[in-house]
């Protein structure tokens, strides 16, 4: 006789705590409860930077204890949950596992049926969703990471029909960052603008903007600025009054200027005797009266310390 036994003896402690917290599960569904419960999750997602701790709510409603429920918190996508609370004691994770030492419950909170996850150094790759398992009900939880997006490229755009427009788009945001065009005077001149936001696979955004470009306004900036706390990028943009839209009566010489310097005067320096020289050879080879220049300069402005382009 072929005699299949597994002996508890022969397991390792994590199997054990694993079967332990199936078994306790598949026990508490065959009894019928008397209370009876919801699990809530947050109503918007949960946005962090990267490096920080952050909480995922998730809570029972009425505010029941969970002392004694089994609670489970999983990536969606994942099949081994990332913190597993079973019998009061936590089941150990898997060393191997991304998120190994990373999750935590509030345990003193959980009498007071608070079920939510603390995630500790929050990775780029941790965006997604999560699911707040008690028992067998759930609720999800939508965890976003902040990405600064690329540099913004500027460049002309013609959609047909003899008009021309400024596209500025930059990629790899998280969330969606506003775009702000301004005039010469710094008056604003969004509402001239379209924007389309677009989402790539990785879950980042990509922004474009565009604006017609008119004959009589010779300077636009355009600022895409993230909508939380951090660095602004805003390149500015010459068109010369002379600009003629036509396919034959304009190209476009696009001089650079990006700088990142401790000291603002030695910035400064280098950028006007950047742009003298650069202004020197457009003249040498072009006639500014037919030939038009776009000038692009690269602004930052950082959390502590700002630089003013000019």
């Amino acid at each position: 006789m072929n005699q299949n036994i597994f002996f508890v003896s022969d397991m390792t402690s994590e199997t054990k705590m694993w079967l332990l917290a199936l078994l306790s599960l598949l026990h508490r569904t065959s009894v019928s409860e008397t209370e009876t419960f919801q699990v809530l999750g947050p109503p918007a997602p949960v946005v962090v930077s990267p490096g920080e701790d952050v909480v995922l709510p998730c809570s029972l409603s009425p505010s029941v204890s969970a002392l004694d429920q089994v609670v489970r918190w999983l990536r969606v996508g994942l099949i081994v949950p990332i913190c597993l609370y079973a019998n009061q004691q936590y089941i150990l994770q898997d060393p191997l596992s991304p998120y190994w030492g990373r999750t935590e419950l509030f345990t003193a909170e959980l009498a007071r049926g608070n079920v939510s996850l603390i995630l500790r150094d929050v990775r780029h790759s941790d965006r997604g969703q999560y699911k707040c398992l008690v028992e067998f009900k759930e609720a999800v939880v939508d965890l976003g990471v902040r990405a600064l997006g690329s540099q913004p490229s500027v460049s002309l755009h013609s959609p047909g029909g003899g008009q021309t427009q400024l596209l500025c788009r930059s990629e790899g945001w998280f969330p969606a960052p506003a775009v702000i065009w301004t005039d010469r005077d710094g008056h604003d001149v969004t509402s001239l603008s379209s924007t389309t936001v677009e989402k790539d696979s990785q879950g980042l955004l990509s922004v474009s903007s565009y604006i017609p470009v008119q004959q009589e306004s010779n300077i636009f900036s355009c600022l895409v600025r993230s909508a939380q706390p951090g660095p602004d990028w805003g390149p500015q943009l010459h068109i010369p009054r002379d600009f003629s839209s036509g396919p034959s009566g304009w190209m476009v010489a696009l001089c650079v200027t990006a700088a990142v310097t401790v000291a603002a005067s030695a910035l400064l320096v280098i950028q006007w005797r950047r742009m003298d020289r650069e202004e020197k050879l457009i003249s040498k080879y072009f006639n500014k009266d037919i030939w038009n220049v776009v000038f692009l300069s690269v602004c930052w402005n950082f959390r502590h310390e700002s630089l003013k382009c000019f």
